[in-house]
């Protein structure tokens, strides 16, 4: 059995909060509508990676969208309610001290490779 990756646990955690925040607003979803425009692929974090940020939180938020477009579909980096869940859950991460933790070690392991 493989280990569990840094990524793959930060995965796991943003499942679970999106879980959560889905339960607790299903009766205020919308119904979205499908796009008809080619999906934009995401961004290339790894090469992110390389750039020596002064800060890291635009690096941060482009591995949390990464991961999440890689969870629920590439074709949503574009819409605008997509981002504004990307920044609704990097805000609670960073807010979060264990899931900030994990996602500087996550940072860190980008650099590396």
């Amino acid at each position: 059995m493989d280990p569990i990756s840094n990524a793959d646990r930060l995965v796991l955690l943003l499942r679970l909060k999106l879980e959560e925040r889905a339960k607790s607003n299903a009766a205020n979803r919308a119904a979205s509508k499908p796009h008809t425009e080619a999906p934009a692929s995401p961004l290339d974090v790894r090469a992110l990676a390389t750039i020596d940020w002064s800060d890291e939180r635009p690096m941060r938020r482009a591995i949390i969208q990464s991961l999440l477009a890689d969870q629920l579909g590439p074709e949503l980096v574009n819409d605008a309610q997509f981002q504004q869940i990307v920044t609704r859950v990097s805000d609670a991460i960073e807010d979060d001290t264990g899931a900030s933790e994990l996602l500087t070690k996550v940072v860190a392991e980008l650099r590396r490779s």
